[in-house]
């Protein structure tokens, strides 16, 4: 019988509860103001917890964000780890490189040009013309100045005396027509003979670069220093500007720009040796 009682008003009090559910839905959607005020009510009490719910969340996000930084941190810091051991390792090659390279040198008795003295000259008078491939400096025989010697610039070749007096001297740039010199291939080794191609401002090589040297686009072009040569060997000369095969097609034809601005040249130096300077 007690059983059957709480039965009873179980049933009752969620009949009960159902209808004030439905009642305080019904005030909610017309904006009641009695139900807006316990809904303002209950926003103030449980406003202090959301809070508190808010800072107890924040160091967990925080730490979250952190952590996501951290990992990229990371993930850069092993980028630039990787990029300065290749640089440290590109510099160890430049060296063994260096030092092989003036092994070499050794070996084969070749002056550097640094070993060299120069005499720094001014330029007095430019090319008249575009087809005009000579100028004149500021310095002469009596300066120590000889027919023959290379004229240079920190960049590279510039040409070489073919006149002198007393104070002056002319210079025939590397692009004139009127004679060749022996080049190399920086990187490949391989010689051949350049010739000034005038009004066109470049050289064209020939003679010896195979097509199977892999000579191709953006190579360095130095001097030779073979005998006959008018320059020293290891001067800068040009940049491989194009390629072309022979009619035979066993050798390349290539056209080099000097690496010297030679139609913007203030002043250049010359080498004070001929046959000593290699």
């Amino acid at each position: 019988m007690a059983r059957s009682r709480r039965t009873g008003r179980s049933r009752f009090t969620l009949v009960l509860l159902i209808l004030t559910s439905i009642t305080v839905l019904t005030f909610d959607l017309r904006d009641s103001g009695p139900v807006q005020g316990l809904r303002d009510a209950g926003a103030t009490v449980f406003s202090p917890v959301r809070s508190a719910g808010h800072a107890i969340a924040r160091p967990f996000s925080n730490a979250w964000s952190g952590a996501s930084g951290h990992d990229d941190l990371k993930k850069e810091n092993e980028r630039l780890r990787r990029q300065i051991d290749q640089l440290k390792g590109d510099r160890i090659q430049a060296s063994v490189a260096i030092r092989e390279n003036q092994s070499l040198k050794d070996q084969l008795h070749i002056k550097d040009t640094s070993d060299i003295q120069t005499l720094a000259a001014r330029i007095v008078s430019g090319p008249l013309t575009s087809f005009d491939a000579t100028l004149e400096i500021d310095q002469g025989s009596g300066d120590g100045v000889r027919k023959g010697m290379a004229v240079v610039t920190r960049a590279g070749l510039v040409g070489r005396v073919v006149r002198v007096t007393g104070g002056r001297s002319t210079i025939a740039l590397i692009t004139d027509p009127t004679f060749q010199f022996g080049i190399r291939l920086a990187k490949q080794g391989n010689l051949g003979i350049a010739k000034g191609q005038g009004s066109k401002g470049t050289l064209e090589v020939s003679g010896g670069i195979s097509t199977t040297s892999g000579a191709r686009r953006g190579d360095a072009v130095v001097t030779s220093g073979e005998q006959g040569s008018p320059f020293p060997p290891g001067v800068n000369v040009g940049i491989v500007k194009s390629t072309a095969q022979t009619a035979d097609r066993t050798e390349l034809i290539l056209t080099v720009t000097p690496v010297a601005n030679l139609r913007a040249l203030t002043y250049v130096s010359v080498l004070l040796c001929d046959e000593d300077c290699s």
